[in-house]
């Protein structure tokens, strides 16, 4: 029988394992104007750094923390599957239009 001390102590990276997906960095930046907002704005309202907004944007596909991707759609009031260029749904903001 094994003890607790006999069990392997998980290490830093075994318990706080970051999950990343890819952004659509160019939409991110469309939606961002579209709602009115700088890059500093939405980073306060997001809770994360400007320049990871400035880096997101930069890119057409920069890897993103799934976290960070859930913030910024939040923030913009939009579905996080908005922002993965994996899939092809369109922005709520144009969605709303065609009705």
């Amino acid at each position: 029988m094994q003890t607790l001390s006999d069990q392997p102590i998980p290490t830093r990276s075994a318990r706080a394992q970051r999950h990343y997906t890819v952004l659509d960095g160019l939409l991110l930046r469309k939606l961002r104007r579209e709602h009115g907002l700088s890059q500093e704005k939405l980073a306060s309202l997001a809770g994360i750094s400007l320049t990871t907004i400035a880096r997101l944007e930069g890119q057409p596909r920069p890897p993103c923390r799934c976290r960070t991707l859930a913030r910024l759609a939040t923030a913009l009031g939009e579905p996080p599957d908005t922002l993965d260029p994996s899939l092809d749904v369109p922005p709520a903001s144009q969605t709303s239009e065609a009705t």
